[in-house]
């Protein structure tokens, strides 16, 4: 169980379950022991209780994991990664996403401080706040978030530096 909450930080009581093939009593049980023993710490984070493990996470505020291992609000973070300065408009056609579905999870990310947002004129420019710390964390524990994009962000990343 210790070694799942080392290589997925920010990880969910459900997801936690699915992962082990345990049943939810017997990975609950394992949570409240390591708590009590001081190797992880859990923080509420909206409707979800994420875990952490202690003195073994990068330098990076914990809401920036909870941000990330959320599918659609990493997407958006991978997307600025690889647009920084984005308008609402351009990351609502790249993403085939509605406008006010954008809009909140934008919401979320900009009061996590994982996204920031710039006034040009009339416009809103959004770009991720860290970008060297997200990319650090993505990279660190990618195989954890099963998905091509993070693969993909992080090389463009990188080759924009």
């Amino acid at each position: 169980m210790y070694d799942t909450v080392v290589s997925h930080p920010g990880i969910h009581l459900r997801e936690l379950e699915r992962i082990t093939s345990l049943p939810l009593g017997v990975v609950r049980y394992h949570l409240d022991r390591l708590q009590r023993e001081g190797l992880i710490f859990s923080e509420e984070d909206r409707y979800f209780k994420r875990f952490f493990p202690k003195g073994r996470i990068p330098n990076v505020p914990t809401d920036t994991f909870a941000a990330l291992r959320q599918e659609s609000l990493r997407k958006i973070v991978l997307y600025l990664l690889s647009n920084p300065g984005s308008t609402h408009a351009s990351m609502m056609s790249a993403m085939d996403m509605p406008a006010s579905t954008l809009s909140t999870y934008l919401s979320i990310l900009l009061s996590k401080d994982v996204v920031k947002r710039e006034r040009r004129g009339k416009e809103n420019l959004y770009s991720v706040v860290d970008e060297e710390g997200v990319v650090k964390v993505l990279m660190v524990y990618r195989p954890s978030f099963l998905d091509k994009l993070v693969d993909s962000a992080i090389s463009l990343y990188l080759d924009r530096e």
